[in-house]
C-alpha cells in the first residue's frame, strides 16, 4: 500500500493485498471526501453509516464516490486478494477544479448536495487501464515521478468524468444486451483468447456464437467496454509483461510468444499500453491483474 499527496490537493492510493480468510476495514472520514476509485481485483461490499444499502464492488470496475463528514466506512472483502487505485481529493480541491467549469463536475457536485455515496460504476476502460499501468510502472524517482503521477491522476479523472457523461448522455446510450447475449459474447470472449498466437476470425467467432458481424461488434463493445481487437492485444500485451518480468524470455522472444512478429511494432504497442518500452521493463514494478 502507498500514497501520493500533489500540490494540486489530489492524492494517490494504491492497495495491494493477499487475505488467507475474509477481511474487513474500518475508516472514519474527518471531513468531507472525494474521488474515483478502480477496482482491479478482488470482490468486496462496501457499508456506509449514514447509508443502509451496502455498494457491491466487482473486480474490473471503477466509480466515483462521496464520503459526507463523519461518515464511517466499512469494506469487507470476499476475495483472496485486492487491488485497487483511487485518486482522492477533499472539498476545497472540488471546487478549485470545478470553479468556472461546474458542468463537468456534475456526478461529484450532485452527489454532494443529494449525499449520494458511490455510483457511476462500470468497465474500466482500455484507456484508463493504460494510464493505471503507467502510474505502477513509472520509471521516475522524486520530482519527476510527482509530476508523472499528478498527471496521470488528473487524467484518470478525466477519463471517468467522461465515461459518466456519455453513459447519460440519453441519445448516446446503448440499447440494453440480452442475457443471452452477454454469456454469447462472454463465451466468445475467451474463445478470442485461447490461442493469442492464432486468434479466430472475427466474422468466424461472431457465427460461432449465432451472431452477424454487425450485431456480435456492437455487443461486444457494449459488454466489455471496447473492441474485440482492443480485447485481444490487451491481452497479448499482459500476457508479454508477465513473461518479461518472470525473467525467462528477452523482448524478442515475449514479443514473438504472443503473436508479434515485428519487433518495433510490439515495442510501440508495448509502450503506449505500460508507458515504459518493454526493454525497460522492470521486474521489479507492481503487478497489475
Amino acid at each position: 500500500m502507498w500514497i501520493d499527496c500533489f500540490a494540486s490537493g489530489l492524492r494517490l492510493l494504491y492497495i495491494n493485498m493477499q487475505f488467507k480468510i475474509p477481511a474487513s476495514f474500518k475508516s472514519d472520514q474527518p471531513d468531507w471526501s472525494f474521488g474515483i476509485g478502480f477496482n482491479l481485483k478482488g470482490r468486496s461490499e462496501a457499508r456506509f453509516s449514514t447509508c443502509q444499502t451496502p455498494v457491491y464492488i466487482p473486480p474490473n470496475t471503477s466509480g466515483h464516490f462521496i464520503y459526507p463528514e463523519t461518515t464511517a466506512v466499512e469494506e469487507i472483502v470476499n476475495a483472496s486478494s485486492k487491488v485497487k487505485l483511487c485518486v482522492l481529493f477533499d472539498s476545497k480541491t472540488l471546487m478549485d477544479f470545478a470553479g468556472g467549469d461546474e458542468e463537468a463536475f456534475l456526478p461529484f457536485l450532485e452527489g454532494f448536495r443529494n449525499q449520494i455515496f458511490f455510483s457511476g460504476q462500470a468497465k474500466i476502460l482500455p484507456q484508463m487501464r493504460q494510464a493505471l499501468n503507467q502510474i505502477l510502472t513509472c520509471p521516475y524517482r522524486g520530482k519527476t515521478r510527482a509530476l508523472f503521477l499528478e498527471g496521470k491522476a488528473m487524467e484518470l479523472m478525466a477519463r471517468k468524468l467522461e465515461q459518466i457523461r456519455s453513459e447519460t448522455r440519453p441519445l448516446s446510450k446503448p440499447a440494453g444486451v440480452r442475457s443471452i447475449d452477454i454469456e454469447r459474447i462472454h463465451y466468445a470472449g475467451e474463445l478470442l483468447l485461447q490461442d493469442p498466437i492464432n486468434p479466430p476470425d472475427i466474422s468466424a467467432l461472431a457465427g460461432k456464437v449465432g451472431m452477424s458481424r454487425t450485431k456480435f461488434y456492437k455487443c461486444f463493445r457494449q459488454v466489455y467496454g471496447y473492441s474485440p481487437l482492443d480485447h485481444l492485444r490487451s491481452h497479448r500485451l499482459q500476457v508479454a509483461r508477465r513473461l518479461l518480468r518472470q525473467g525467462g524470455h528477452n523482448v524478442t522472444e515475449a514479443g514473438f510468444a504472443v503473436g508479434y512478429s515485428n519487433l518495433s511494432y510490439f515495442s510501440k504497442l508495448f509502450t503506449a499500453e505500460f508507458g515504459i518500452p518493454p526493454h525497460q521493463f522492470s521486474r521489479s514494478a507492481p503487478v497489475l491483474p
